[in-house]
């Protein structure tokens, strides 16, 4: 019986078997779309990996010491490294909101100005849909839908003011 201890003196032999989770964890982060949002994002890879291991370690009401055995990264990372990771995603997650809310309240966003962002979700979501049959690394499609979001990005934060429509 192996012995080793990891994390913090539990035996290898005690530890989840979390390969179905870190694969689909792995499956997410490598999906074109989520690395053509997480480019441009508030958030790292490994921050969204730890994101992503906390929310299905916590579904499977795993013990916070397993929780980074989640992550799908080949290198294991320490427990304080992990909460160091997911404290500074949630931040950056919490920052971006008040950045919204800021922008309501000093009168540079309004509600009507949501109605963009409504939109490109949607168009994530047709996405998602127009591609389930075809090839997962469709480049065209993928490009297309960088264009696209792009344009629609750009649109929205180079004009004159937020209230302004489209």
């Amino acid at each position: 019986m192996n012995t080793k201890a990891y994390p913090h003196g539990c035996p290898l032999a005690e530890q989840p078997d979390t390969s179905d989770a870190r694969h689909s964890i792995h499956g997410t982060v490598s999906d074109p779309v989520t690395k053509l949002l997480l480019d441009s994002s508030h958030l790292t890879l490994p921050q969204l990996e730890t994101l992503l291991a906390d929310s299905v370690s916590q579904e499977k009401t795993m013990k916070k010491g397993y929780r980074c055995l989640f992550r799908p990264s080949t290198k294991r990372i320490s427990r304080g490294s992990y909460n160091r990771s997911l404290i500074q995603a949630q931040n950056n997650i919490i920052r971006s909101i008040y950045t919204i809310l800021l922008l309501g309240y000093v009168g540079l966003f309004d509600t009507s100005a949501l109605q963009p962002f409504i939109e490109l979700s949607d168009t994530l979501q047709g996405y998602i849909q127009e591609n389930q049959s075809s090839s997962p690394g469709d480049l065209e499609a993928i490009r297309d839908l960088k264009r696209r979001l792009s344009e629609a990005i750009s649109a929205l934060a180079y004009r004159q003011s937020f209230k302004d429509t489209l």
